[in-house]
């Protein structure tokens, strides 16, 4: 079976790695958070709620996509809680050799807000949650980045539920007709 990636996205406080440590376990896939990629620079600019910059984001990402690249060998099944605001960001992870699939997650801001503010044991400042929603380009459904939009207004199991039947289609192989 060839490697396999599933994204889980959106703003900080949607329940990206609570998602995508629920699928890692119920797929058997190995469970990455990518904020463990980040430098200590980038954690201490964020807890002091200093928005990081494209040249310290694009390291960042490249330190997870090196990662994938060398997984890539022993055919790893991963799921990445990664925020995935930029399409372009997003287009990176195409360039990995590995079967890609999306899920982002969103929802109504002032419900995310709350969220954060319950967080206690995260470098993540929630004066940023508006950085985050200015820097954000939602993906299209049927668009060609193979990524999901889901709302996170509903319980986990069915997000879960809505994310499994999403990436089983996007895996499934076409049947051929006999003749």
């Amino acid at each position: 079976m060839p490697a396999q990636l599933i994204l889980v996205m959106g703003v900080s406080g949607t329940g990206k790695s609570t998602m995508a440590k629920a699928l890692a376990e119920q797929l058997d896939f190995t469970y990455l958070d990518a904020d463990d990629f980040h430098s200590e620079q980038a954690k201490k600019m964020m807890a002091d709620g200093q928005a990081i910059d494209d040249n310290i984001r694009q390291a960042w990402i490249t330190r997870i996509l090196l990662f994938l690249a060398d997984e890539h060998h022993s055919n790893g099944r991963f799921v990445l809680a990664y925020s995935g605001l930029k399409k372009s960001q997003r287009q990176r992870f195409q360039l990995l050799e590995t079967a890609l699939s999306g899920i982002f997650l969103h929802g109504d801001s002032t419900v995310i807000a709350q969220r954060l503010s319950l967080r206690t044991e995260h470098f993540f400042s929630t004066t940023l949650l508006d950085s985050q929603f200015e820097a954000l380009e939602l993906p299209a459904e049927n668009n060609h980045e193979n990524v999901t939009l889901i709302d996170i207004n509903q319980t986990i199991d069915n997000i879960i539920t809505q994310a499994k039947d999403f990436i089983a289609l996007q895996h499934q192989t076409p049947q051929r007709n006999s003749a």
